[in-house]
């Protein structure tokens, strides 16, 4: 092993030999050290140095547990092998799911680089790369796009939600029910049971309708890929609809993966449990033409189900293809009873050792409380986080339900969608509540959206990772746009006044819009429109229809699981829904975590939100009249001390 130590450090540092002390030491991996106050590499365990020096040219997958600094030993191994590198027209990808994780990944990179990963090489996220590398350069083939004025193929994304008055033109020739005209980027052709699948936003039960109507009528399935041939000739795309489509290329014109897996011969994907099936088709073509992948991840958070990501098919494609099979066992976040604890709602079948210190006496509690009295349970959790001495902004109270969070916050649940209007208010309350919202991306993706809608209602518009924004307008523009009605909307406190009916908040706002922020250069030609005040609510007191009347303010901010991935928390308060919903996979009360008869996504949605927490993981149970002694023996088995909120 120490070998293989003294491996990484002569090709990293350009030193024979690693130093634990690092007053001795004198080579130039010296800013991640200086970080840390010690030598990374040095200390590195077992498993890590196996996968840093392990075969680059060989289907490997990484099974990193929480907490296993899987993307330290990512960018090392990144490093390690850039540094050996000798192609100069090939490299390799290195591909995340999000920005936030493909920044972080570059930060790592950058304390061994010295700077960015460059050409040949490629990091970003599977989106851009697909989006970049074979999308635009050759989708229109598959598309029959011809390309715009200037000769330009290049695909333009939309979103299911976007609601132009240009996507009218490409709208099927036939109703479904009360979906009506389905219009092109409402529905895409999902690759694993090659179906029609319903994206669109007018029924929540739109995958059902159209599903059983196609099943009835076999013509309709002529009459929508006429309608989605229509709109791919014109250069557009659900992103859906780029990955069927590569998948067609790929089938079509074997050369062109060729091509790719020539260009990249190597893959990295991290958090690989978030690879759907259509995803893995694409890499399974680049692996028979060569490429070799390293999938870095744990197929135990495996938590995007409505999005059709099953972490079977990801084992099935590790299984089929042959991959060496590397493990990260020692978790440095979590305290062993915490690791026990995660593993336990998932039957976890590896050995996970618990680095961190145990600094709790109890480190886990189940919270009981009763409906209505949530902050009751939050003021409990509270008074154990300052027992133990434990930062009140390293931690964080997790829900499943959004409706729970945002009762939590303050703001009613309402199973209507919210109108512009609505959304601008809860935009408003929220940036005066900063410290208890942690979310930045969804505030701001509602504040582009709300804006786009008022002044832009019209125009074609690019998709939420463009932040919704007008075509006509620039990146940098648009950007500029949002921060100064984000400080107008900050800094009104008459617009902070949600004691005052929904005529007078709407009349204080179009004013507010008017006079401040038309008077932004882009802004000055277009039309200020709010949108309606939902029917019947025109004379009702705002904070009545839209806010919770509950006295208290929170001391946290409140995350989803989805949004509390990757996070590192000294304490997680996990809060059940009061009941079962209709959904019984949905995760969100707590019994669905402790079902270990059989294991599913409402078991990694628990392994995910309890492997968040450094030293304490309280539950929030709710107490209904049938809580019984079998329910406290779950609690009890899976290793938690139950208190009274």
């Amino acid at each position: 092993m120490e070998d293989k130590r003294e491996l990484i450090c002569k090709v990293l540092c350009k030193k024979e030999k690693c130093h634990s002390d690092l007053s001795v030491c004198d080579g130039k991996l010296n800013s991640r050290c200086k970080q840390l106050g010690k030598s990374f590499i040095h200390n590195m365990n077992e498993g890590q140095v196996d996968y840093v020096t392990s075969q680059l040219r060989q289907n490997t997958f990484l099974k990193a547990c929480p907490g296993s600094g899987k993307t330290e030993v990512l960018a090392i191994k990144v490093a390690y092998e850039r540094e050996q590198w000798k192609l100069n027209n090939q490299g390799f990808a290195v591909l995340t799911f999000t920005n936030s994780a493909e920044k972080e990944i570059n930060s790592r990179l950058g304390c061994y680089l010295n700077g960015k990963l460059e050409y040949p090489h490629y990091m970003g996220t599977f989106t851009s790369w697909l989006h970049g590398y074979i999308a635009n350069p050759f989708l229109h083939k598959v598309m029959k796009y011809e390309g715009d004025e200037r000769g330009d193929k290049s695909i333009r994304l939309i979103e299911s939600s976007c609601t132009s008055d240009f996507l009218n033109a490409y709208s099927s020739d036939y109703g479904y029910r009360e979906l009506g005209n389905i219009k092109a980027h409402e529905f895409f052709r999902e690759f694993k049971t090659d179906s029609y699948q319903y994206c669109g936003t007018r029924s929540r039960q739109g995958k059902e309708i159209l599903q059983s109507l196609i099943q009835q009528d076999d013509w309709r399935e002529l009459d929508l890929a006429k309608t989605k041939m229509k709109f791919w000739k014109s250069g557009f795309a659900l992103y859906e609809d780029i990955e069927y489509m590569s998948n067609l290329l790929f089938e079509k014109y074997p050369d062109i993966p060729e091509m790719i897996a020539k260009r990249f011969p190597i893959i990295f994907v991290d958090e690989c449990q978030d690879l759907s099936y259509v995803q893995l088709e694409l890499l399974a073509t680049l692996c028979k033409k060569g490429c070799k992948l390293h999938l870095i991840g744990d197929l135990n958070q495996a938590i995007y189900g409505f999005r059709n990501i099953e972490p079977d098919d990801t084992k099935d494609f590790i299984e089929n293809h042959c991959f060496d099979i590397k493990l990260l066992t020692e978790n440095y976040r979590s305290c062993q009873h915490i690791v026990g604890a995660s593993e336990y709602v998932v039957n976890g079948q590896e050995e996970i050792a618990g680095r961190n210190v145990n600094k709790v006496g109890s480190p886990l509690i189940a919270i009981l409380y009763t409906q209505g009295k949530e902050k009751h349970a939050v003021n409990r959790f509270h008074e154990y986080v300052l027992e133990n001495n434990l930062n009140v902004r390293e931690s964080r109270i997790i829900v499943r339900n959004k409706n729970l969070k945002n009762k939590l916050l303050g703001m009613k649940s309402n199973n209507q969608s919210s109108n512009n209007l609505e959304v601008f208010a809860q935009i408003v309350y929220l940036l005066n509540r900063e410290s208890e919202v942690s979310d930045f991306k969804m505030l701001f993706d509602m504040l582009a959206k709300s804006t786009r809608r008022t002044f832009f209602k019209t125009s074609e518009h690019l998709n939420s990772q463009f932040l919704y924004r007008p075509k006509e307008i620039g990146g940098k523009d648009w950007k500029r746009i949002l921060f100064e009605i984000r400080n107008v909307l900050k800094e009104a406190k008459q617009l902070n006044d949600f004691s005052v009916t929904w005529a007078e908040w709407k009349k204080r706002l179009n004013k507010l819009l008017t006079e401040n922020i038309k008077n932004l250069p882009e802004l000055v030609e277009c039309t200020c429109d709010i949108g309606n005040i939902r029917k019947g609510n025109k004379d009702e007191i705002v904070e009545k229809t839209l806010f919770e009347s509950e006295e208290g303010e929170l001391s946290y901010a409140v995350e989803t699981i989805h949004g509390c991935k990757g996070m590192s928390l000294d304490a997680v308060f996990f809060m059940s829904s009061y009941q079962a919903g209709n959904d019984e996979h949905s995760g969100g009360y707590w019994k669905q975590w402790f079902d270990r008869a059989d294991i599913g996504e409402e078991n990694r949605l628990a392994y995910v939100a309890f492997s968040r927490a450094r030293y304490f993981l309280a539950l929030g149970i709710p107490k209904p009249r049938s809580f019984s002694d079998a329910d406290r023996k779950i609690l009890l088995d899976a290793g938690f001390e139950i208190v009274e909120s």
